[in-house]
C-alpha cells in the first residue's frame, strides 16, 4: 500500500517548486487524485503536463501505485480558479 506523501514527495522531487495536492477518496490505498500546479507546465500541452508528472511517477507505478486521477495548472490557470 502506498501512501498519499510519496506520490506527494515523488512529484515535487521531479518538479521543484510544484503545489501538490493528492487524495485517497476510497481510503483503499490504491486509487488517488491528484491535483498539480507548476510553473514547470507553461507553455506544455496538457498532455505534455501528463507525460511529466506520471515521469516522476514511474517507480510508485511499477511498486505500489494502482490507479491516479490527474489534473495539472500552471499557477496562472489556477488563479483563475479553474479546477
Amino acid at each position: 500500500m502506498i501512501e498519499v506523501s510519496q506520490i506527494i514527495n515523488a512529484i515535487q522531487n521531479s518538479l521543484d517548486g510544484a503545489e501538490v495536492r493528492v487524495m485517497n477518496p476510497l481510503q483503499d490505498g490504491l486509487h488517488f487524485v491528484a491535483i498539480v500546479i507548476s510553473s514547470h507546465f507553461s507553455g506544455k500541452s496538457l498532455v505534455k503536463q501528463h507525460q511529466m508528472v506520471m515521469d516522476s511517477l514511474k517507480d510508485l507505478f511499477e511498486s505500489s501505485l494502482h490507479a491516479l486521477s490527474l489534473k495539472t495548472y500552471t499557477p496562472e490557470e489556477w488563479g483563475k480558479g479553474q479546477e
